[in-house]
């Protein structure tokens, strides 16, 4: 069994995931707005989505969900968590 651990800190079954995203936000971050990018877990309804980590730039929360991905096929780890630039 795996889990997923999210950025506030919840564990999310990997079999309870309905699928995962890149999704733009704005965001203040000292002070000014920024354009950020979050990977979110998609979850059944009535949950609302997980933010798992936020990038500054889109490709480097590209990259991120890529390495996640190959890490959870591989099915070596049973806690999985991404590191996350803000």
């Amino acid at each position: 069994m795996t889990f997923i651990k999210t950025r506030s800190g919840r564990y999310l079954k990997l079999d309870s995931i309905i699928g995962f995203a890149i999704e733009e936000e704005k965001m203040e971050i000292e002070g000014k707005r920024q354009i950020v990018f979050e990977i979110i877990a998609y979850l059944p309804q009535p949950l609302n989505p997980a933010i798992l980590g936020i990038f500054l730039s889109e490709e480097s929360a590209e990259e991120e969900l890529e390495r996640l991905i190959q890490r959870l096929t591989a099915g070596k780890e049973k806690i999985v968590q991404i590191k996350t630039e803000i």
